[in-house]
């Protein structure tokens, strides 16, 4: 007879499946999960080194549906303040909980529920228009890189790509994990015949062909700093992984990348620069252009995208490359001499690729200065203005300044998922 609470199979002490136990892993946080590692070795070892494990965690947290709970706990937005000096994170609710709740307030001006959560009003500064919230400031970047200004240069699958002032390597980062990795120099020989070095451009995505993390150095060459006649970008290609550098067919490509716009857009597995073909001239409109490397495949390939007809030649280098919602975009900077804004509209190319689906659309704020988080909630776009965070709303053109405690102006700002890839 089998005593009182044992069931006869392999699980009678009471452990459950290893495939159960990586399943609800792979559906928690990664700062339990960071803590986890202490459970056990094997935990440890699958948290840390398991590569099926880590991207089976990934996944599920950047998945297509956007109501799972996954998809909102570990979304989220990460920026830096106006002058790089510091490096903050923040988390913002998809199903817009904190923009209905201070609706609520609004209509029954009941102060206790101000602090249900971290959204509430700044009556002084900005009344009912304004959403104010707290970010976390990431020190342990600067602390562990000696950063004085940080630059970022590419976000994905959790990394940032970081280079600091005064430090010209280029370091990743996985916020989530604390972990950073200093890249390796650079190999590349700033003089190929007779042109001259002009300016570097940087990208960083993932091949999922290969399942490789790619960063992406392009170096722009001239033969003179005003001469556009001949040149052109080599491509330099680093993938964690092997943690090694290559060139891309040592070849130059036939292309200038603009210096001031030297961030890769990533969108689709490919990176994407604003630039112009070599031997025609900048301010011929048929030489405007969006210089475009695919990534997910073996061999990396450089080609080009069309711009939207309407930019002119006078736009030409006061165009800007983004990403809004999950197309791509482009915004135009006004002219800082004049003492009001220019703008009021963008485009959006709604069919990756083809040029005749550029779209205008028009915002109720005109700006000077334009930029895409790529977030976005059910019913607003996360979209900076002059500097400013702005919650927009599309269907009616209304919209909520956001500002962050402690924080004036914001530079840089990416939407990111937390993960737990490794950078060793």
């Amino acid at each position: 007879m089998e005593k009182r609470g044992q069931t006869g199979n392999s699980n009678s002490n009471g452990q459950l499946p290893s495939t159960m136990i990586e399943e609800i892993l792979s559906r928690l946080p990664v700062k339990s999960l960071c803590r986890f590692k202490c459970v056990s070795k094997s935990w440890s070892s699958l948290i840390s080194d398991n590569p099926s494990f880590v991207a089976s965690h990934l996944y599920k947290g950047i998945g297509e549906d956007k109501d799972d709970l996954l998809f909102r706990r570990r979304r989220r937005v990460i920026f830096t303040d106006a002058a790089g000096n510091g490096l903050h994170s923040m988390h913002l609710d998809y199903d817009d909980e904190f923009l209905n709740h201070n609706n609520e307030e609004d209509a029954s001006s009941d102060q206790d529920n101000r602090n249900r959560n971290c959204f509430d009003f700044d009556e002084e500064v900005g009344g009912s228009n304004l959403l104010v919230t707290t970010a976390t400031e990431l020190q342990y970047v600067y602390s562990a890189l000696s950063g004085i200004s940080v630059s970022m240069l590419g976000c994905c699958n959790g990394l940032l790509l970081c280079m600091f002032l005064y430090d010209p390597q280029l370091y990743l980062v996985n916020p989530a994990t604390r972990q950073s990795k200093k890249l390796p120099e650079i190999p590349t020989e700033y003089l190929i015949d007779d042109l001259y070095y002009f300016c570097d451009v940087y990208g960083f995505g993932f091949d999922s062909s290969t399942h490789q993390h790619k960063v992406v150095n392009g170096v722009v060459y001239r033969t003179s700093a005003r001469d556009d006649d001949e040149g052109g970008v080599q491509f330099n290609v680093y993938t964690l992984e092997t943690n090694s550098w290559r060139q891309i067919d040592e070849y130059v490509f036939p292309y200038h990348i603009f210096p001031c716009r030297n961030k890769g857009t990533l969108l689709n597995g490919n990176l994407h620069w604003l630039g112009t073909r070599v031997g025609e001239d900048d301010h011929h409109h048929s030489s405007l252009l969006i210089v475009s490397l695919v990534l997910t495949q073996d061999q990396e390939e450089v080609g080009e995208i069309p711009l939207p007809s309407e930019i002119n030649s006078s736009q030409t280098r006061r165009s800007k490359l983004g990403v809004f919602r999950e197309w791509l975009c482009v915004t135009l900077e006004g002219d800082y001499g004049k003492a009001t804004p220019t703008y009021n509209e963008f485009w959006v190319m709604k069919e990756y690729g083809v040029g005749e689906s550029w779209t205008k659309m028009r915002v109720s704020i005109p700006y000077w200065n334009l930029s895409h988080s790529g977030f976005w909630t059910k019913s607003h776009d996360l979209m900076v203005f002059e500097e400013e965070l702005v919650m927009y709303n599309f269907n009616d053109h209304s919209f909520r300044n956001l500002r962050v405690r402690e924080i004036g102006k914001v530079g840089s700002v990416e939407t990111y998922w937390e993960s737990i890839v490794s950078l060793k």
